[in-house]
């Protein structure tokens, strides 16, 4: 069964599992209403799952996907706005997806506000840095930065303004010089958490590699600079010999997500570096096998692909299935060949 297949199952299985026609909202949580609670940032990574499928084939997707972002918008009281800039940047990200797939200005016109907002949590503390949340600003983390440096690539790259590729390079500076370790491409998680400069360098989480990976992918697809590539494949291959040949459970609730992040830019990478590929695609399929052989009786992951799901479901980790199988689809899809080349080849999952 070729991992298209297996992709639009996985995706059929997570709507029939949390999704809420009238709340336009996953569910959170099997078996709770929708919005108890809302979880944006997830339902930000199941708009991003939902366009993975459409650039699989069908329409259906997109209809959904814009029920989605009304739901999100009505659930928070009439805004796409929130504490959290890392929150922002995943409904950012997606929101940019959206208006590519669709051509629909008021998707870019989202993306833009969250965007010019997210701005606004870059502060001088810590050297630099976009900040955590409003309430937090001398705290920095990878999740609301390499992000950012992603977000701004892809604008500069699809539309053109200079300033959102020089703050996607002024991030990724000064995400190297703090929370990147230089010889190994190994990523900590952030700084200043508690107040005393110090960097959390044992805090081991799959989407900081992948969001590093994303972004240095990004910045090289939007200049052509070499440097940017190498440093995604030095952490890729951190990440493999870090958390393969199966990625790890990350607990509960928000960990469940964050394999599926690292799934999505090892993907993205690959496409993009042919030299890569096998490698990527080996160890994301030892991931899938995994997580094939201990899915839940309706066809879901749980938090660890190496064990059945106990108890009720949760959408963050069901998310980090769903995306796994879509990124080998998109391998499958769209693996390149021949010269590499920044921009190339055709996007078959947007992302």
């Amino acid at each position: 069964m070729s991992w298209r297949v297996q992709a639009a199952q996985a995706q059929a299985a997570l709507d029939r599992t949390f999704w809420d026609e009238a709340a336009g909202l996953y569910r959170t949580h099997e078996g709770r209403p929708a919005g108890d609670p809302l979880h944006y940032w997830w339902q930000a990574h199941a708009l991003d799952a939902l366009l993975d499928a459409h650039a699989r084939g069908g329409d259906t997707h997109l209809r959904r996907a814009r029920t989605l972002v009304a739901g999100v918008r009505r659930a928070q009281g009439g805004t796409l706005h929130n504490e959290f800039y890392d929150d922002m940047l995943w409904m950012a990200l997606a929101l940019e997806r959206l208006h590519a797939a669709t051509g629909e200005g008021v998707w870019l016109d989202g993306c833009r506000a969250l965007w010019t907002d997210i701005r606004q949590g870059w502060n001088p503390a810590q050297g630099g840095g976009v900040a955590w949340r409003r309430t937090q600003p001398e705290y920095k983390n990878t999740p609301a930065n390499a992000p950012a440096a992603l977000l701004g690539a892809r604008l500069f790259r699809r539309h053109g303004d200079p300033a959102d590729l020089a703050f996607a390079r002024r991030v990724w500076d000064w995400l190297l010089d703090t929370l990147v370790d230089p010889h190994s491409g190994v990523v900590w998680d952030g700084v200043n958490r508690r107040g005393d400069g110090a960097t959390d360098l044992d805090w081991a989480y799959t989407y900081n590699e992948g969001t590093v990976i994303g972004a240095g992918t990004e910045l090289w697809r939007a200049t052509g600079e070499t440097p940017f590539l190498e440093q995604a494949r030095r952490t890729a291959r951190a990440a493999a010999g870090r958390y393969g040949p199966v990625f790890p459970a990350e607990g509960p609730g928000d960990g469940g997500l964050f394999k599926g992040i690292l799934a999505r830019y090892l993907s993205l990478l690959a496409r993009h570096d042919p030299a890569l590929a096998p490698e990527v695609r080996a160890l994301l399929e030892a991931g899938a096998g995994a997580a094939l052989r201990h899915l839940s009786p309706g066809g879901l992951s749980g938090p660890d692909w190496g064990a059945a799901p106990a108890g009720a479901l949760e959408l963050g980790a069901a998310l980090s299935g769903v995306t796994l199988l879509g990124s080998l689809a998109a391998l499958e899809a769209g693996s390149p060949a021949g010269t590499l080349r920044p921009g190339a080849p055709a996007e078959h999952t947007g992302s």
